[in-house]
């Protein structure tokens, strides 16, 4: 829906102009209901769903040229292009921010940008070594109204009406980057000796990726396993995602390289203790042995042998759901999230105020 509030008294916009829905999408999406607490925040651009203020190019060419600095808030190079076009061949009146995920070195023309914004954020403290000038580090944050432990997950299991009495799920598209080539290996290792345990692929497939995923179903059926994975194909609906993790015990992340992976904080969230490979924040999240454990990308046996640890013991299982759930409720809050992102808008606007 468009922004309910007078567009010309917007002090921040959040854009989203990349055409292809990613982490990105979903990271700016989960933070923005808490932020809209602090400031007049509205995104514009694609992939915005219902219930999130927005503002469109239209409203936003007629009624934000003029009037007071606002925060542009980039999340892509396309984002980054955009704000210097409009801010110098433009003469918009906008302060340039600039938020990284990525931990790697960025490419040269990545650089170029972000070393013309006003101000850097980067979500792990890895990611900020990447950046060649001062970041402030604030790191993502789950809504716990939204992800949250069940009452009764065996019941919550059982209502799915699949094999087995308990879940492993794995999030995300299916495709190299994100694993789940690795993944389908280390289940046919595991699965044979987990006969109770049912596994769950829930993402979508993109017609690119469609015969990565039909080779995959092949390896499940010569291994006779195929009647042990479902695959739950795109989810219509979003609330979906949060009813899945409450019915699996075990969630693996087993991406070949990620930025953060909100995934592993929606999880544990929710109770389930974490398999995940070794990029994003993921090191930084998980204490191994504790709520999860971390193994090295595209390691296959190490993946597997991870799994068959954290499905070994039903109480021990549980023990490190509970404190997976307890973590994420201390360090990783959605609240703090939108705080550490408002103190860096609240900075740079007094600071472009000042001058004028």
């Amino acid at each position: 829906m468009d922004i309910s509030m007078d567009p010309a008294e917007l002090q921040v916009i959040a854009p989203c102009l990349g055409k292809r829905f990613s982490g990105i999408n979903a990271s700016m999406i989960a933070v923005m209901p808490e932020l809209t607490r602090h400031i007049r925040i509205a995104a514009m651009g694609f992939h915005i769903p219902e219930g999130i203020p927005r503002i469109r190019f239209r409203q936003f060419w007629r009624h934000c040229r003029r009037g007071p600095w606002r925060i542009w808030h980039a999340r892509r190079n396309i984002d980054m292009l955009a704000g210097l076009v409009l801010r110098h061949l433009l003469r918009f009146k906008l302060i340039l921010v600039f938020t990284s995920a990525a931990q790697r070195r960025h490419s040269w023309i990545t650089r170029f940008y972000y070393r013309h914004m006003d101000g850097l954020i980067a979500t792990t403290s890895k990611a900020a070594s990447f950046l060649y000038r001062e970041a402030v580090v604030v790191r993502h944050g789950v809504d716990a109204t939204v992800f949250f432990p069940p009452e009764d997950r065996a019941a919550a299991w059982a209502k799915r009406g699949l094999p087995g009495r308990q879940g492993i799920g794995v999030f995300g598209r299916i495709r190299p980057r994100k694993g789940t080539e690795e993944f389908v290996q280390a289940i046919i290792q595991v699965l044979p000796r987990r006969p109770e345990w049912t596994v769950v692929v829930v993402g979508q497939t993109t017609e690119e990726f469609r015969p990565f995923e039909l080779r995959l179903r092949g390896m499940l059926k010569e291994a006779g396993l195929e009647h042990r994975v479902h695959f739950t194909g795109f989810l219509k609906d979003s609330a979906e995602i949060p009813e899945w993790y409450r019915s699996l015990r075990v969630v693996v992340c087993p991406s070949r390289v990620e930025g953060f992976g909100l995934s592993c904080l929606e999880a544990m969230a929710s109770g389930c203790p974490v398999v995940a490979t070794s990029t994003g924040a993921w090191p930084e999240v998980i204490t191994e042995g504790q709520d999860g454990y971390v193994v090295p990308c595209r390691d296959v046996n190490a993946l597997a042998d991870a799994i068959l640890r954290i499905t070994e013991d039903p109480q021990r299982t549980s023990e490190m759901g509970q404190r997976a759930k307890e973590k994420i409720s201390s360090h990783y809050r959605i609240e703090e999230e939108a705080r550490g992102i408002f103190d860096v808008y609240r900075r740079l606007l007094d600071g472009y105020e000042r001058k004028t």
